[in-house]
């Protein structure tokens, strides 16, 4: 079947098919715990190939999935149908005009910075990932990273995309008024009634890679339906290219590191220094850097929890009165370790934050793993202290070590127990522990996943967020786009629930 499948392949796209056994392997894993192996790996070479890819797949009824760079935690690129790399030909910049850049889905994020920055430009969504991750893979997840608090997500700065969908035939959708297809038409019918009851039942968090984001799609002043497709992990389409707003990079830059005796006492912090609005409020607890070294080294034996502050704007006195007033209003709460305005020292000081999830995910020891079903929960900054005693005493009743850093200001907590994968009782409980604490997360607002996604780990757990209304509204958008459910099945909507679309 294999041979059959990648034979027919080679006879629709010009791009390469990949079924060899070591190739399947390959493309079987990526950043999670999870394997599956495929059928086939395509590279396609143009929006053509993709179009004749999708109407066989449709045709055949075989699964059809995207990947970027694989950095995804959750598996949301992994599949046993087609796999579409789109990194080795669909990987380029096509425009880059003063407020933004239309870029392919392959393109690497850290080719883009790069190029930006000759123009004094940036596209603010920096993903610890940043480096190597594909801006498909970003807008699959709606990545964030830690300036999300000052710019916003990935769904901020989605202009407009084109996408081929499951059956071949291409769309469009924009920001710009009545620039859409048949499906978003359709889409705008569907969501329109229900404008009020998006907009209540959603979390009220400032970063969300739960569900589909339908809450930034329509509201009583606007419809923009090409964000449909921020966190829809290609479960609707696959896009092309996207154009994405950028915005210029500040002139003036200031980064603090704080230190506090313990966590709790850091998160206490975390209202006051949101008053001072910074652009990023990073956290890294002692259990998170006591194994980084190198680069890092600094940090490695400290026993306390650091907070990473970053001020930045184009007006000096604007941003120096900023980071004056907040290091007088936290002098009795902590240290200041650093202060740096310079690109080169606050490159070496973010290293620390950015590699944290690098080193947690080399902790592993046999079976022994940080687990990350829980690792991406989101709630409101000023509840962050009642959250992270609720954490600290579970972890404490279940003698569990865990790992704990994140995006602070945003209410981001990434947080891993570590767990024997091999034991069955341990995996029963990390199931529990997840019930429990999203329970919790929902019941005080949030959501149980801020912008890693929902991916095979955690899709169902999405309706337990949204409830039955919302959600059967999200198995109709996913009817209307992928009719016959093979675009990234078992992600987003397990259930393959028959439904009329009218």
């Amino acid at each position: 079947m294999v041979i059959s499948i990648a034979d027919d392949l080679q006879r629709v796209a010009k791009g390469e098919v990949l079924h060899d056994n070591w190739s399947r392997k390959i493309y079987s894993v990526d950043s999670s715990n999870y394997t599956l192996t495929p059928l086939a790996a395509v590279h396609p070479s143009s929006e053509i190939d993709l179009e004749n890819i999708c109407q066989y797949c449709f045709l055949n009824n075989i699964p059809i999935t995207p990947r970027g760079a694989a950095t995804g935690l959750l598996g949301q690129c992994l599949s046993d149908g087609v796999i579409l790399d789109f990194t080795k030909h669909m990987n380029r910049i096509t425009e880059i005009e003063e407020n933004y850049v239309v870029v392919q889905p392959g393109l690497v994020k850290g080719v883009l910075d790069k190029e930006l920055s000759k123009k004094a430009k940036f596209f603010p969504p920096d993903p610890a990932s940043g480096n190597y991750c594909t801006i498909g893979g970003m807008i699959a997840n709606n990545s964030s990273g830690a300036h999300a608090l000052g710019y916003g997500n990935t769904i901020d700065f989605l202009q407009e995309v084109n996408v081929v969908y499951s059956d071949g035939s291409t769309g469009f959708a924009s920001y710009k008024k009545n620039k859409f297809d048949g499906r978003m038409s359709k889409l705008l019918k569907i969501l329109s009634p229900s404008i009020d009851l998006i907009q209540e039942r959603y979390p009220k968090v400032t970063k969300n890679s739960c569900g589909y984001r339908l809450d930034a799609v329509i509201n009583s002043q606007r419809f923009s339906p090409q964000k449909v497709f921020a966190a829809s992990e290609g479960t609707l389409g696959l896009v092309t290219s996207a154009r994405l707003k950028i915005l210029d990079i500040p002139l003036f830059q200031y980064l603090l590191v704080l230190s506090f005796e313990n966590l709790l006492s850091a998160m206490s912090a975390v209202p006051i220094i949101l008053e001072f609005c910074p652009v990023a409020l990073e956290m890294l607890d002692h259990t998170a850097f006591s194994s980084i070294t190198s680069a890092t080294a600094q940090y490695s034996n400290y026993t306390g929890c650091l907070l990473f502050l970053e001020f930045a704007g184009d007006n000096l006195n604007s941003v120096e009165r900023k980071v004056r007033f907040c290091k007088n209003k936290l002098l009795d709460r902590c240290n200041i370790l650093e202060v740096a305005s310079d690109e080169v020292s606050r490159t070496k000081i973010w290293a620390a934050r950015k590699n944290a999830l690098n080193y947690v995910l080399k902790l592993t020891v046999g079976s022994r793993k940080a687990i990350g079903l829980i690792e991406d929960t989101v709630i409101n900054p000023n509840l962050l202290s009642y959250y992270t005693r609720y954490l600290l005493q579970m972890y404490l009743n279940y003698r569990m070590d865990y790992v704990i850093y994140g995006h602070v200001g945003n209410g981001n907590l990434h947080t891993r127990p570590f767990v024997d994968t091999n034991g069955k009782n341990q995996v029963e409980l990390m199931k529990h522990i997840a019930t429990q604490v999203f329970k919790t997360v929902i019941t005080l607002g949030g959501t149980i996943t801020g912008e890693h996604g929902d991916g095979l780990a955690r899709a169902k757990y999405i309706q337990s967020v949204y409830g039955k209304e919302i959600f059967s509204m999200f198995k109709i958008i996913k009817k209307l786009f992928d009719p016959t459910y093979i675009m990234n099945p078992g992600k987003k909507i397990v259930q393959q629930d028959k439904i009329n679309i009218t």
